[in-house]
């Protein structure tokens, strides 16, 4: 029942610490609720507890299982309890880093180091069909990212579009990459649920227990040159969906104690999620860049 997250912070400079992210409403101190007055913190604001003495990574984190999850509730216990002290507790000036000592949320996996497979699922969505004007699949669409797609929830997506000046408007009409980089002038976006595979999966596992694998889920936003997609390359997908930064995740994963009738249920929890996208987009040149808020 923990959301892991990945984080840097004033005092830990650019290394990424795993972490919990809590509430500012979880803490039930006293003193620690004049600090959230006194520095303007929100109660919307996300705060975290460094979990690096029960695993580095997300990955290493839910292979530990239950052990982990346990140890992660004993470490939230003691820093959101109401005896919790800035002052002289030694485990929340050391261990918690608050909402205004954090300088950037990363993503909860590290995308080269801990991806071997990002797999995906084309038009999973009845409405997104709809949007596409194309018929609701009756296989499922397999397709391919890779780790190095993976970025942080609030990163800029690199668009490299065309200029006034371009003669190609995609990366596959173009032989000049070099003197006029462009890759896309299509770029589009879809938010997506990601699921984390927890340990390794038995080959001919039964599909009614493929929930069990579950470690947790995310949020992934499904960045597309529709271009490259869909007009290029003889209309295979790859090039069109794994250009670096076209997979911003997060801002965490929830373990499945997060979500209602995940014990048995076939489908872990997941089968009635909210998953949200937001958009900003900064207008420039041919290096114009998006940035996605992802939130569930």
């Amino acid at each position: 029942m923990v959301k892991l997250a990945r984080i840097t912070s004033l005092d830990g400079g650019t290394t990424p610490l795993l972490t919990i992210q809590i509430p500012s409403s979880a803490f039930l101190s006293a003193e620690i609720q004049s600090y959230f007055t006194e520095h303007d913190i929100p109660p919307s604001a996300s705060h975290y507890i460094d979990i690096s003495s029960i695993a580095s990574s997300a990955s290493g984190f839910l292979s530990l299982g239950a052990d982990a999850l346990t140890k992660a509730q004993t470490l939230i216990e003691k820093a959101t309890s109401s005896d919790a002290s800035l002052t002289s507790s030694a485990f929340v000036s050391k261990r918690v880093i608050f909402h205004d000592k954090v300088t950037r949320v990363l993503s909860p996996l590290d995308g080269r180091a801990e991806v071997g497979k990002f797999i995906c699922i084309g038009m999973n969505y009845v409405d997104h069909c709809t949007e596409q004007n194309v018929p609701v699949p009756t296989v499922p669409l397999v397709f391919s990212k890779f780790g190095s797609c993976i970025v942080g929830p609030g990163d800029g997506i690199p668009l490299y579009g065309p200029s006034s000046k371009s003669a190609a408007t995609h990366g596959g009409m173009n032989a000049n990459l070099e003197k006029d980089p462009v890759v896309t002038s299509k770029l589009d976006y879809e938010v997506e649920l990601g699921i984390v595979i927890g340990k390794t999966v038995p080959r001919f596992t039964p599909a009614s227990d493929a929930h069990k694998y579950i470690g947790g889920y995310t949020v992934i936003h499904d960045v597309s040159a529709r271009d490259l997609q869909l007009e290029a390359n003889g209309g295979q997908w790859l090039l069109g969906k794994c250009g670096d930064g076209y997979a911003p995740m997060g801002p965490v994963i929830t373990t499945l104690g997060e979500f209602r009738d995940c014990g048995e249920d076939q489908f872990a929890g997941a089968g009635d999620l909210h998953v949200e996208c937001r958009l900003t987009q900064n207008q420039g040149d041919s290096k114009t860049s998006m940035k996605v808020q992802s939130s569930s």
